[in-house]
């Protein structure tokens, strides 16, 4: 069989001069055929993945050159991808490098802000794809990328660190380093801290994490981070410890895309390949 695009235009025979009119040259310079299974006027082209489109006096062809692009170029693309500061690349790095190396022609490039602002771009068109909180609002679609609790994070030599669990209520006295407003783990805190009796007295505020592990290893106050299931909060570098909050304060993050936007051959291989290396992770621990 040929490689030829074939379309099919249901159920009108002849096709009109105005319905080529409006079809792509493409579609113009291969074959037609017409196909009658009762259904309403509707334009189908064969290419990798069945699309339908909607046909009346002209025909309107969504994405059609976009696809055709993807196409083309195959295993080429550039994705951008907004990320939360508190997520931090780290947790791509694994991922990066496997990804790149079978698909070494399609580039990843993260950019890092607070949940809000991201999902404000993402509207706009100026990312592709974007990690945020779930659920997702009604204008976005996603998968589910990561969930875990909130911890606190302090100074080896403080007055809590040899504690395994940490009432909330017990931090009323304390100075706390945060990340600022705008990012999901402040609204946490601030609401955790709301609802067992106090108001967090704040003495940083900062989009940056390694800084605020810098301050609570100097132990100029203590923090509370996301610890994910799948990665622990690295205490490496500093003398610092983690401990258990209670209560629990949950979280759960996806990676969301704008409903009904063309989503690239290169975005959608990125997703399935996230998917498909998260699952096995979890299927391992």
């Amino acid at each position: 069989m040929s490689n030829k695009i074939i379309y099919y235009i249901l159920p009108v025979t002849p096709i009109s001069s105005p319905v080529m009119a409006a079809a792509p040259s493409e579609a113009r310079n291969t074959a037609v055929a017409p196909i009658s299974d009762g259904s309403s006027k509707r334009l189908i082209h064969c290419l990798p993945r069945m699309w339908w489109f909607r046909a009346s006096s002209t025909v309107v062809i969504e994405h059609f050159y976009d696809e055709l692009d993807d196409i083309k170029n195959s295993k080429k693309g550039n994705i951008k991808m907004g990320i939360f500061s508190t997520l931090g690349t780290d947790i791509f790095s694994e991922l990066m490098a496997l990804f790149h190396k079978e698909y070494p022609l399609i580039t990843v490039r993260f950019v890092e802000d607070g949940a809000l602002h991201l999902k404000n771009t993402l509207l706009q068109g100026e990312l592709d794809l974007v990690v945020m909180p779930l659920p997702v609002d009604d204008e976005f679609e996603s998968i589910p990328f990561m969930k875990g609790d909130l911890r606190l994070v302090v100074h080896q030599n403080h007055r809590l660190a040899d504690q395994e669990t940490v009432l909330w209520e017990d931090l009323k006295e304390e100075s706390f380093i945060i990340f600022r407003e705008g990012y999901q783990v402040h609204e946490l805190i601030m609401q955790a801290c709301k609802l067992n009796g106090f108001e967090p007295n704040v003495i940083c505020e900062t989009s940056q994490w390694k800084f605020i592990m810098e301050m609570v290893s100097f132990n100029q106050g203590i923090t509370i981070l996301p610890q994910s299931d799948l990665e622990q909060i690295d205490v490496s570098e500093g003398k610092i410890k983690v401990i258990h909050l209670n209560p629990r304060i949950n979280w759960q993050i996806g990676i969301a895309w704008k409903k009904d936007s063309y989503l690239s051959y290169a975005t959608r291989t990125w997703i399935d390949f996230i998917k498909t290396n998260l699952e096995g992770s979890r299927n391992n621990q």
